[in-house]
């Protein structure tokens, strides 16, 4: 487990490059698009192909991911019922502060893009 200093292009770069001074991994799952986007630099400049050699995934879907130079792929999650449903949650324990917890889950959406390999039907 590796963690980067922070949500940036810099950082993921910083992180991978360091990563890849050690024993290299199958592929990388990065917290964020941002993150991996830095990643995918870090791994371009150590002339690695990107998934050939090593896989990439990242979190979020920004615009960016889709651009044909980067191809990203990445877990899209549905920001607006998440926002709605932590507001929900918000009014209700103010309106109630006993309240007992709750947890909610929300499906997400992989974004097959071109930095993973292609699955293959077993």
């Amino acid at each position: 487990v590796s963690f980067a200093s922070s949500y940036s292009y810099q950082s993921g770069y910083d992180e991978m490059h360091r990563l890849l001074k050690g024993s290299r991994a199958e592929a990388y799952f990065c917290g964020d698009d941002v993150i991996a986007v830095g990643a995918l630099s870090a791994l371009r400049d150590h002339d690695l192909q990107v998934p050939s050699d090593v896989g990439l995934i990242g979190l979020n879907d920004m615009e960016m991911a889709s651009w044909r130079n980067i191809n990203l792929t990445t877990i899209r999650q549905p920001i607006e019922e998440i926002v709605e449903s932590s507001v929900d949650l918000m009014v209700s324990m103010l309106n109630d502060p006993l309240r007992p917890p709750e947890r909610r889950l929300f499906s997400c959406l992989v974004v097959e893009r071109g930095t993973l390999k292609k699955r293959r039907n077993s």
